[in-house]
């Protein structure tokens, strides 16, 4: 691929696709989009957008677009380690939507903001001038570029990892036509997943997700799989009886992070997963993927505008990911090692309205 960019984002996920789109809108020149497979793949996400990543996409001009294609979440059957539940409703909504049809939304908007998007392009490695990253490498052939955004997700290849996140490793299948509560996510906080735990999510009033996410030094020689097929086989042995599953099991690692760093050359600024931004509690990651795009491209505009050099952007950077974020992933973090053993005692006061209130407003903010 001959010639250069101003800017080389690696990866069209939420992330990728968020900076890529918004560096356009700032005119930051040249923006050229890589994504190693084609657009559209299945991924194993489920695909909850939050209140605050709707916010996000509302303030991208994108959720007029993107509402009508979700399925809206009002509510939330909970489930506790010792198997007692409590159902919430009301309160902040939230909205379901296949990944991969964000992504095509997310990309399709950036190459109409005038981003090049080049699927099928895997970057080998990156090219250094003076210990400053001044582009990358796609096996023979090499683009220059004055910056390089990493939107890799959790499995950037080895020249592209500078960091060593904490996992979780997770396993996702569809299923058609099993009974479930409509517009209610279902998260059950299943001992043999703690501090993770399983969940449904409805995509439409005949499918659903179902998965399961825990730290993957749990995981002691067992395959996610095998640990997935006794999680259902528990919680939804009898919902199983009428259902169709749809597509293959999907399992992948999440990488999740407490403290935010930033290890990356000069010249390169890491965004979304493969920065460890991900919830330790929720495995969220579109809204942490989103809000750290534009971050990136805000703290890019500003060390353009004042001349600041690589090391300077990126210190803005961090700075500004720990204020977004630093609070959130903490609590979350806290929540994983002292607010699971609670949920029993949150289960049997469930039928308390405070205590309802509380926990729904508590989840909403993880």
């Amino acid at each position: 691929m001959p010639g250069g960019a101003d800017i080389v984002v690696i990866g069209a996920g939420p992330a990728g696709s968020v900076a890529a789109l918004e560096a356009a809108r700032a005119g930051l020149g040249k923006i050229l989009l890589l994504e190693k497979a084609d657009l559209g793949r299945p991924k194993p996400c489920g695909g909850g957008i939050s209140p605050g990543a709707r916010k996000v996409l509302r303030d991208l001009g994108l959720w007029e677009q993107i509402e009508p294609r979700t399925y809206p979440i009002s509510g939330l059957r909970l489930v506790s380690p010792s198997g007692a539940e409590i159902r919430i409703s009301g309160g902040e909504t939230a909205s379901v939507l296949n990944r991969s049809e964000l992504d095509r939304i997310l990309v399709e908007a950036a190459v109409d903001a005038g981003v090049l998007f080049r699927p099928r392009k895997t970057v080998s490695g990156l090219i250094l001038k003076s210990d400053r990253v001044v582009g990358v490498r796609l096996g023979d052939a090499t683009i220059e570029a004055r910056w390089v955004i990493l939107a890799g997700g959790a499995l950037p290849g080895r020249a592209l990892r500078f960091q060593r996140a904490r996992t979780m490793s997770t396993c996702l299948a569809r299923f058609e036509d099993l009974p479930f509560d409509p517009h209610m996510v279902e998260m059950i906080y299943d001992t043999e997943l703690l501090p993770g735990y399983g969940w449904l999510f409805p995509e439409s009033a005949a499918r659903v997700n179902i998965g399961i996410c825990l730290p993957s030094r749990k995981l002691a020689g067992r395959s996610t799989r095998s640990i997935f097929e006794s999680f259902m086989r528990r919680h939804f042995g009898k919902r199983l009886a009428s259902a169709k599953r749809i597509g293959q099991l999907r399992g992948h690692p999440i990488s999740t992070c407490a403290w935010i760093r930033h290890p990356a050359p000069p010249g390169v600024l890491v965004v979304g997963e493969a920065c460890g931004l991900v919830n330790p509690a929720t495995g969220e990651g579109i809204l942490y993927a989103m809000q750290s795009a534009r971050l990136a491209v805000r703290a890019l505009t500003t060390g353009t505008h004042r001349n600041f050099n690589a090391t300077g952007t990126a210190a803005l950077y961090l700075g500004s990911l720990r204020r977004a974020f630093g609070a959130r992933l903490l609590a979350a973090e806290l929540f994983t090692r002292l607010g699971v053993g609670a949920l029993d005692a949150v289960a049997w006061l469930g039928e308390f309205p405070l205590v309802k209130r509380l926990c729904g407003l508590t989840m909403s903010r993880l």
